[in-house]
């Protein structure tokens, strides 16, 4: 009975035993699936990150070309003198190399500014990414309107009209403007947006991967005023006591902010816009390599509003112009052209259509130091000068400049930050707004350079400076208010669209105005612009001049002297050049403070010794919130080229 048994035993061994054995080939090939699974989805999972990579690198390639079509429509268009910001390129003026939208584009001079069709975009090469076998099926930019809706207009070439995803807009169709307190594109704040689009596909192990991704491009125009501080240059923020700014900042440069005095207030229902600060180069928490008056190892941390740090944006370029615009004139050297006469020997001028000089409801040229020696021209119905030697407009500009005798009103003063004696010219500005329909006027003193001999006082002054002086403007008429615009440095000599007698003065710091009185909005665009008091006075010695409380209402677009290695700029904080001693005293702005070109007539640096200045006790600035719907008179347009506006992709 025993050898059954055994047989019996050694058979369900055997049964054990394979079943052990199929079990456990049956997990090794769970764990073979389970691995070449796991395989083929990292492998996809690659493959999409490369796919997506790629397709990253080519809607930069789209940005670079759809950017440098429209500046090229802003430089063209600033020859000939058109006016394009209110024109955007429709689809078909940006054929690629695998999307055709339809007919060539015609440029029209006209309505484009381009006279010719820009290039078709091609691919970027393949060599540039590190996997090359892949393939784009779609490759395009089209104009949308802002909440990306595409509308159904199929040219008969398109493959895919069933599609509205692939659907694009009527070749004919521009983008439509969007953005600001409106979309109306005379009120300089609005945007064009762009769908960038690319299709990318990939090898995978099994099939293949695709990335569809979408960016949308945002060619946004702004103006200056919308921003409490902007700077095309390097901003510099290094006060010595507390200083608090409301607004928004922008630095097309650098940012040094080396100080806890420094403090951006939080936004609130007066000033919602605050507490924004920006930079297109980089930022920095503490001076500037090019500063020799603050080290770095004093910098202590600035105030920013909670979850607001200093952020990097694109720079906002003045009308979308590069600098060096035409190398063939002398009249591009660089921003401060804006508010120069054009040069009579250049052939040609590039900015003419946007050159305050020619945008300017009237231009004053003084000549010389007699009512003789200034003209007077103003601009026509059909955007030309007439010289004006007669009528109402003609005395009350002649009254608003007439000094003493047959003279112009002007006197020496001593600006110690100039190195000496300066010819001012006096302008009354509430007399010229009382009697001439201004919306722009533009100034200009054309004998600085020259050496002059005036007796003032008593004694015989030799300067070849020169400056303009704006006195009485403490009542603007118009209501839609004035900029008055120089090439000479600027001085604004007491209250400035304030009415009389502004609370401000008296300490109530939220009050510039006096009773009945509604400022207006104001800009001042100068070389150089400084403030003297209330109670500024020509003839009281430098060591004597004590200021009195003042306030200003005013855009101010001016130059400054940069940090050179061997002196300061000033920094923000001197933006506004004094020459009185305000300790003890209170200065009071409400504005929009707009650095645009390095001054080249007031050239003096900075210094911080109290035989120039010493700065008021209490600084008060405000951003005046109205330039957000309401700007000065004249054309002063930035503008920006943005991506990654609701960046996503499409599976």
């Amino acid at each position: 009975m025993k050898a059954p048994i055994q047989a019996r035993q050694r058979g369900s061994t055997l049964v054990v035993t394979v079943s052990v054995v199929a079990t456990i080939l049956v997990l090794l090939a769970s764990a073979v699936g389970y691995t070449q699974h796991t395989a083929r989805g990292t492998s996809r999972s690659r493959k999409t990150a490369t796919a997506m990579e790629i397709a990253d690198g080519h809607l930069e390639h789209l940005f670079t070309h759809w950017r440098n079509v429209s500046r090229i429509q802003v430089m063209v268009a600033l020859k000939k003198k058109i006016s394009v910001s209110a024109f955007a390129l429709p689809t078909q003026y940006f054929f690629t190399e695998v999307f055709n939208p339809g007919p060539a584009p015609n440029p029209d001079p006209v309505t484009t500014g381009l006279t010719a069709a820009p290039p078709v975009i091609s691919l970027p090469s393949a060599t540039l990414f590190p996997n090359n076998a892949y393939t784009v099926t779609q490759f395009r930019i089209q104009a949308v309107n802002p909440m990306i809706d595409l509308k159904q207009d199929f040219p008969a070439t398109y493959p895919n009209p069933a599609d509205p995803e692939e659907s694009i807009v009527g070749v004919t169709t521009q983008a439509e403007a969007a953005f600001g307190p409106n979309t109306s594109t005379t009120n300089g704040q609005y945007s064009y947006y762009y769908l960038a689009a690319v299709d990318v596909t990939v090898p995978a192990l099994k099939g293949s991967v695709t990335a569809k991704v979408r960016r949308v491009f945002e060619k946004k125009y702004d103006q200056p005023f919308t921003f409490a501080m902007f700077y095309v240059d390097d901003l510099e923020l290094h006060p010595s006591q507390a200083m608090s700014i409301s607004g928004p900042i922008h630095t097309n440069g650098n940012l040094y902010i080396g100080t806890s005095n420094f403090t951006m207030e939080a936004p609130s229902v007066a000033s919602p816009t605050s507490g924004r600060v920006e930079f297109s180069s980089s930022y920095v928490n503490g001076p500037s390599p090019k500063d020799p008056t603050h080290l770095a190892s004093s910098a202590t941390k600035p105030t920013f509003v909670a979850d607001m740090p200093p952020s990097m944006q694109p720079p906002y370029l003045p009308f979308g112009w590069n600098l060096n615009l035409d190398a063939s004139t002398g009249n591009n050297e660089n921003y401060h052209e804006l508010i120069e006469r054009p040069d009579p020997a250049a052939t040609t001028d590039p900015i003419g259509s946007i050159r305050f000089h020619n945008q300017a409801d009237f231009r004053v040229l003084v000549n010389g130091t007699t009512t003789a020696d200034f003209t007077v021209h103003k601009k026509n119905a059909s955007g030309g000068f007439d010289l004006v030697t007669s009528g109402n407009d003609y005395n009350t500009i002649m009254g608003a400049l007439d000094g003493s005798g047959s003279d112009l009103d002007q006197a020496i003063i001593q600006d110690v930050r100039e190195g000496g004696p300066i010819l001012v010219t006096t302008i009354d500005i509430g007399e010229i707004s009382k009697n001439v329909t201004l919306g722009m006027i533009y100034v200009s003193d054309t004998t600085a350079g020259t050496l002059i001999t005036k007796n003032f006082n008593g004694l015989d002054h030799t300067t070849a400076k020169r400056g303009i002086r704006l006195k009485n403007g403490h009542k603007i008429e118009p209501a839609a208010g004035l900029t008055f615009v120089s090439e000479n440095p600027v001085y604004i000599q007491g209250n400035y669209n304030t009415g009389d007698s502004p609370p401000s003065n008296s300490g109530t710091y939220t009050s510039p105005t006096g009773s009945g009185y509604t400022r207006k909005p104001c800009a001042i665009v100068a070389d150089a612009i400084n403030v003297l008091s209330n109670a500024w006075n020509d003839t009281t010695p430098t060591a004597s001049r004590v200021a009195s409380n003042t306030t200003v209402n005013a855009a101010l677009v001016t130059g400054n002297v940069p940090s050179n290695g061997t002196t300061y700029s000033g920094g923000g904080e001197n933006f506004i050049r004094f020459l009185e001693n305000w300790s003890g005293k209170s200065f009071t702005y409400y504005g929009s403070m707009v650095q645009m070109w390095q001054s080249e007539q007031a050239t003096g640096p900075w210094s911080a010794s109290s035989t120039v200045y010493t700065a008021p006790t209490t600084n008060k600035w405000f951003y005046d919130t109205k330039f957000g719907t309401t700007v000065p008179p004249g054309n002063f347009q930035l503008a920006a080229y943005l991506q990654q506006q609701r960046w996503y992709q499409v599976y």
